[in-house]
């Protein structure tokens, strides 16, 4: 039975929500937060990431940072003072016990004990949150980021490119006649094409690149610090490379779009908007085939 029209929906369960949150939010690792606090040294590798995220999130850098540590969202007008506070009872502490006292606890601490904005505080194993957020953050059927994560890595390699003017190029790789091949050979022979595309793709591109699900047969390739012409190069070898065999001799082809943006800072959405329209060229035009639009 349907509810009556002016009934109000029965209001949101806060377990419920926090624990959605904690499976689709996007989270620091706290290796990397606890260098930040003075727990470890921060290599070269870990301060031009922590430039990039700053880069790419704005003021919302310190309330990831305190997500990262207590897995719960502060809101960004506030959290960069929360955590300098969080930062000078460490130390406080630190100095008392003559140890140091890591960020985790000094927040346990500050948050529960001090501020109790923590109430119902939960110990539990950092590889444990890890595997729940590696999970969350991956595509199951081909192990690639999904769909979420890969605006995520569009935004972090165009923070570089706004601060350092390297160029940033992107593929959207489609698989040609896909819905023919799961009406002539079922459901799972297409499960199995998409795994073993997803497979070929993460083998073929290079470390530094990020590869995704983006959708259905369709994925994205971000490719940090590549122009235009390199990133044509790139895709026309991963397009030879990834040909999937299909029964009775058959072989499945991708098309791919590739768009680039080198002189001008564009948006996430504005560098998916031009790869896929060069994708749109490369399937009208024949399939099996890179098209790239000039940056």
């Amino acid at each position: 039975m349907s509810p009556p029209d002016d009934a109000s929906p029965p209001p949101a369960d806060p377990g419920i929500a926090q624990q959605e949150e904690l499976l689709t939010e996007t989270t620091l690792p706290l290796d990397l937060v606890s260098a930040l606090a003075g727990d470890r040294q921060l290599s070269e590798a870990d301060r031009l990431l922590v430039d990039d995220l700053k880069a790419a999130r704005g003021n919302m850098f310190y309330s990831d940072l305190l997500y990262a540590v207590t897995h719960q969202r502060f809101p960004p007008e506030t959290a960069e003072g929360l955590w300098g506070r969080i930062l000078r009872h460490k130390y406080e502490m630190s100095f008392a016990m003559q140890r140091n006292i890591r960020i985790a606890v000094a927040s346990l601490d500050y948050l529960s004990n001090l501020t109790a904005e923590l109430t119902s505080a939960t110990v539990i194993c950092e590889a444990r949150v890890s595997d729940m957020v590696r999970i969350a953050q991956h595509d199951s059927l081909t192990g690639l980021y999904n769909h979420s994560c890969c605006y995520r890595q569009i935004e972090m390699a165009l923070a570089r490119h706004s601060r350092c003017g390297a160029p940033v190029s992107m593929m959207m790789l489609d698989i040609d006649d896909f819905k023919a091949i799961n009406d002539r050979y079922g459901h799972q022979e297409g499960d199995r094409v998409l795994a073993a595309m997803g497979k070929a793709i993460a083998e073929t591109i290079r470390a530094t690149d990020s590869c995704c699900r983006y959708g259905g047969e369709e994925f994205a390739v971000i490719l940090p610090a590549t122009d235009a012409q390199e990133a044509g190069v790139l895709a026309e070898r991963l397009r030879a490379r990834v040909t999937q065999n299909l029964p009775a001799g058959r072989s499945v082809t991708v098309s791919i779009g590739v768009a680039c943006c080198a002189q001008n800072t564009c948006t996430a959405q504005e560098l998916v908007r031009q790869a896929d329209e060069a994708l749109y060229r490369a399937k009208a035009e024949g399939k099996n085939r890179v098209v790239v639009v000039p940056a």
